[in-house]
């Protein structure tokens, strides 16, 4: 029965704490609709109010409207909150947008209800299909460790960057998670789910489109490859589980080397630096840069090339800019990793 698997992964992951305020991207299709209705049939049990959030694209004119309605229509016959918002896009916009914009459009949306409405957990309605996709999307495109963790099941934010608030100013969020319940149930299941029920989701034509890489790997390669290893998603989701458990282990013992001068300037001692692994040197960075930016995505493997070029190769005085704002000089104590004032 898929309430008690769901329900096993919330306790696995410690997902749900009695009075949680649970925000619920739904976006009407058979992920986010099962989502819906199995945490409805559990609020009880697990102590949550549930508002829905739904974010009309506006890509496909009509249909969206019509997603939105739909979604507000279930929220209503659940007697839960609904909020939403439609994107309106430029009419001299000739093409659509990639994935990761319409990915950083939902996320905004999502964490600036979750501030305007004190919630502290947001729940997407991520699978282990989704899983699998984006640990093969990450190899395709050449992922690190972090990379190889893709989704996580839960996943704590401390700072955003809201949109409104200007390019050049933090809003920050404490005790607010990103949970993904879902992440050990299968399409199929979910599919199974919505047949025994009766239940008919919204079919967003876009997803078939192999336009996006991630439809390719949904609709080609993943199938190809179930050919060779029919349990080839939950190996992927094995691989991704694995990432993270080393992942956090070099993170807990890079954060205990780096010191923390400002939220702009931190310093890590040149001896100690060079006398770790390259694996826990990397991690370092990682830290000092998450802590200054609040982000790792500009930060790629020619970055890190620079860095060891500076620490082992230039003389003490010398810095690396490794973008427009951020910068890392080399002293006689230290490696010094800082923002630009502007």
């Amino acid at each position: 029965m898929l309430q008690s698997k769901i329900l096993s992964t919330i306790r696995k992951y410690s997902l749900f704490s009695s009075l949680d305020r649970v925000l619920v991207g739904v976006s009407g299709g058979p992920d986010s609709l099962v989502l819906l209705y199995l945490l409805d049939e559990l609020k009880v049990k697990l102590g949550i109010k549930i508002i829905v959030a739904h974010l009309n694209h506006g890509l496909r004119g009509k249909s969206s409207d019509s997603d939105e309605r739909f979604v507000e229509t279930i929220a209503n016959n659940l007697g839960l909150d609904f909020l939403s918002k439609k994107i309106k896009w430029p009419s001299s916009k000739s093409n659509p947008p990639n994935e990761e914009t319409l990915r950083k459009l939902r996320y905004n949306f999502l964490f600036e209800l979750a501030k305007r409405h004190k919630v502290n957990k947001v729940a997407l309605a991520h699978t282990l299909d989704d899983q699998a996709e984006t640990v093969l999307m990450r190899i395709i495109r050449g992922a690190g460790l972090y990379g190889l963790i893709s989704i996580l099941p839960k996943r704590n934010i401390e700072s955003f960057i809201s949109p409104e608030k200007g390019k050049d100013k933090k809003s920050f969020l404490t005790e607010f998670t990103v949970i993904r319940p879902m992440i050990e149930i299968s399409r199929d299941e979910i599919e199974d789910y919505l047949k025994t029920k009766r239940i008919k989701a919204r079919i967003d034509k876009t997803n078939f489109n192999r336009v996006f890489l991630r439809n390719k790997i949904r609709h080609g390669v993943l199938r190809d490859l179930n050919k060779l290893n029919p349990n080839i998603k939950q190996s992927l989701a094995r691989l991704a589980q694995q990432a993270a458990i080393d992942y956090d282990y070099l993170h807990q013992r890079a954060k205990r080397l780096v010191n923390f001068y400002s939220d702009s300037t931190i310093k890590v001692d040149l001896k100690k630096f060079r006398n770790l692994h390259t694996a826990l040197q990397r991690m370092v960075v990682r830290v000092a840069l998450e802590r200054i930016t609040g982000t790792l995505r500009t930060f790629t493997s020619r970055h890190w090339d620079e860095i060891q070029n500076l620490v082992n190769l230039k003389p003490y005085g010398s810095i690396v800019h490794l973008t427009k704002d951020i910068h890392i000089k080399k002293d006689k104590k230290n490696i010094v990793i800082y923002a630009k004032k502007r």
